[in-house]
């Protein structure tokens, strides 16, 4: 396994697939206003201290298909944490997250990588931080979705507006559950497209239960689907994270 399958797993997830969209005004009654759809969102979204659990990974680009067992551990808003197993036995990469700094090693090839975010924008063109990637793990939109924006179009409300200078995003809420379906992040050249597909509901909240990721940049395209097996909440985690002293830096 490559050092980069590990990186898309974890960090690309930020750029999608921009939609063209007609805008379509309500002809039916019973459909909240925006002002309500917006506000049942937002109270949607899951709160907690910690959240862990395992995920099914399936990467696919041009070159390589690799399936992944992550374990996953987020102190929300101060450090992700996974560990990567390949057919769920042997360990092949861990990666450690904050705020301030990205980095992770793979056993494969006796590599490690430390960094920031900034390696998101050299290969991705945007600029990424740690909410937003916390973000993209528990269905919650990377930018803000203001009133203004968000518009009914059955059977959903879409939101798109301009992230950044040349950068299209695009927030699709389902409009009977208030969750977030899809959100997008597009310029000229890249773009990634992450659908959720399924929820489960855990102490009265909703977590991404099933989660697809389209990644491309011109003729490149990958696809990661993530199935999300497990999820506890509020436990006292540990965040081991140690690289090997014979590992080997790389620059990305």
């Amino acid at each position: 396994m490559r050092y980069h399958s590990v990186l898309i797993i974890i960090i690309s997830c930020f750029l999608v697939t921009s939609c063209k969209s007609t805008k379509k005004l309500s002809e039916d009654k019973d459909v909240a206003s925006e002002r309500v759809a917006l506000r049942n969102f937002k109270e949607n979204q899951p709160s907690f201290k910690t959240i862990n659990g395992k995920i099914k990974a399936l990467y696919t680009s041009e070159d390589e298909t690799q399936s992944l067992n992550i374990t996953y551990r987020i102190e929300k808003d101060k450090t992700i944490w996974l560990s990567a197993k390949l057919m769920g036995l042997l360990t092949v990469a861990k990666v450690l997250v904050t705020p301030e700094e990205v980095k992770f090693y793979e056993k494969i090839n006796k590599t490690y990588f430390e960094g920031d975010f900034s390696i998101a924008k050299k290969y991705l063109g945007v600029e990424i931080n740690f909410e937003q990637l916390q973000n993209l793990l528990l269905g919650i939109n990377f930018y803000p979705i203001k009133k203004k924006s968000l518009y009914y179009s059955a059977p959903n409300y879409i939101s798109i507006t301009e992230a950044q200078p040349f950068m299209v995003f695009k927030a699709v809420l389902d409009a009977k559950q208030f969750k977030l379906t899809q959100q997008s992040l597009a310029n000229q050249n890249r773009s990634l497209q992450v659908n959720y597909d399924k929820f489960r509901k855990l102490n009265q909240q909703f977590f991404p239960e099933e989660l697809r990721i389209l990644a491309k940049e011109n003729q490149s395209v990958i696809h990661i689907n993530l199935d999300f097996k497990s999820v506890t909440l509020n436990e006292d985690l540990r965040f081991p994270f140690s690289i090997p002293s014979n590992y080997k830096p790389i620059e990305l």
